[in-house]
């Protein structure tokens, strides 16, 4: 089948969703130049559809007028954006032209079954695109500037519904590297958030990121799962990149309590140094508010807190030491009235009022695993976990996630899943009941 064939085909069963994903795979990150195209355009189809018509392969009569009629709807979405095109805006947009179609000439495969498996990772990661109930619209607040772009689309990985648990969530970011203060600031502070119903947002990395992403959990255990806010982390890269790969319990506790993992990247996408600032643009756009629970003067913590400031956000700085670099970012964003100064982890003042997560009673996410979300449902897990960790203990079985998830199995009283295993796990780890050395755990005894 020649080139041109095998496009006319993939052209013919794509829809919005499929488009969006191949657009996002042609830009490769953040680009106005593609966000003024569609706003011209009816539709990413249409896009899409110009953008294969003049490829090698098609005449030169087709290709000719793919471009003319890509001009027009980039000079058409430009002057919607409020800006006029320059003949150097239109020459950045025909280089542009030329990268976004020799990025489609790379794609792994045109056959429409084969490519929607690897846009989705073998099924295992959903799409959600704008339009779509689930679709977060504060992420439009992105295209408020010329300058700026909103994502085409986000994959993710667990409840998809996390995404509209919440009208107002909350993000608590801060720097990787943090001392014992700004842990438990920030996982305290995610606690009281998500005990309120609200979604807590943050970026999945160490430190900071995974305190408040446990402190959210932790809230299951506090007023039960049907009470409790979700968690989203938010990805550099493609999610079969998730890192780092010492946060995995987390992730898996993520996807367990019905959170999501997601990304504005395809599958495949490697988490660059670049992609991380991208990144944060996404979290400070999804939350009306912003909190920094601990940055260094160079942290990326600072440049979410500038992001959210643009969107004109709500941002919260926690103080710290003064002679201590860990918390010289925070004290800086509130020296330089760039934040609200954060006096205490009683939320009150950073939320909307307290509410049940707004989740449908049927139709989960398709590879959500479905779990008992009642508040004794998590202790009695823990209870399980450590029952078996000590059972392990006395007959001198070295315990690891793999063994103690076999021990499980063989305890007909204690069927957990492998997620609700390293989920519990990871609680455990938190409330400082267990402890893992080189990959074995062990039950903390009481002091």
């Amino acid at each position: 089948m020649s080139g041109a064939a095998a496009h006319a085909r993939l052209v013919d069963r794509c829809g919005e969703r499929m488009a969006r994903c191949l657009l996002t795979y042609c830009i490769d990150g953040a680009d106005a130049l593609m966000m003024a195209l569609l706003k011209g355009a009816p539709h990413a189809l249409a896009v899409f559809t110009l953008l294969v018509e003049g490829l090698d392969g098609h005449d030169d009569a087709e290709r000719r007028h793919a471009d003319r009629a890509l001009d027009h709807l980039f000079s058409q979405g430009a002057a919607r954006w409020g800006c006029h095109v320059k003949p150097q805006g239109l020459q950045a947009f025909h280089r542009a032209l030329t990268r976004w179609r020799a990025r489609l000439q790379s794609l792994p495969t045109w056959e429409y079954d084969a490519l929607t498996a690897w846009m989705t990772h073998e099924g295992t990661q959903w799409v959600v695109i704008p339009g779509d109930d689930l679709w977060p619209e504060r992420l439009g607040d992105l295209a408020v500037r010329s300058d700026w772009a909103p994502p085409l689309c986000l994959w993710g990985i667990g409840d998809r519904h996390a995404l509209a648990a919440c009208p107002s969530p909350v993000a608590v970011v801060g720097s990787r590297g943090v001392n014992e203060y700004g842990r438990h600031v920030a996982g305290e502070i995610a606690h009281e958030v998500a005990t309120q119903g609200h979604t807590v947002v943050s970026g999945g990395a160490m430190g900071t990121d995974a305190s408040a992403h446990w402190g959210a959990l932790r809230a299951v255990d506090t007023v039960g799962g049907g009470q409790a806010g979700r968690t989203i982390a938010v990805f550099a890269g493609g999610l079969d990149h998730m890192g780092p790969t010492c946060n995995q319990r987390l992730f898996d506790a993520i996807r367990a309590q019905h959170g999501a993992l997601v990304s504005e990247m395809c599958p495949q996408t490697v988490p660059e140094a670049r992609r991380f600032l991208l990144r944060n643009r996404i979290i400070a756009a999804l939350c009306p508010t912003v909190v920094i629970a601990q940055a260094r003067r160079r942290s990326g913590a600072l440049n979410t807190a500038h992001w959210a400031a643009e969107l004109n956000r709500e941002v919260y700085a926690v103080p710290g030491n003064i002679t201590a670099p860990d918390n010289a970012g925070c004290n800086e964003l509130i020296r330089n009235q760039q934040a609200i100064l954060l006096a205490g982890t009683t939320v009150d003042d950073l939320c909307h009022a307290a509410h049940v997560p707004h989740l449908p009673k049927t139709d989960p996410a398709p590879d959500a695993p479905v779990h008992d979300d009642a508040g004794a449902g998590g202790m009695a897990r823990e209870q399980a976990v450590l029952g078996a960790l000590e059972r392990m203990d006395r007959t001198g079985r070295h315990a690891t996630p793999d063994t103690l998830a076999e021990a499980l199995q063989a305890d007909d009283s204690a069927v957990l899943s492998p997620e609700q295993v390293h989920a519990t796990l990871g609680l455990l780890e938190l409330q400082g009941r267990i402890s893992t050395t080189g990959g074995r755990i062990a039950v903390c005894t009481a002091k």
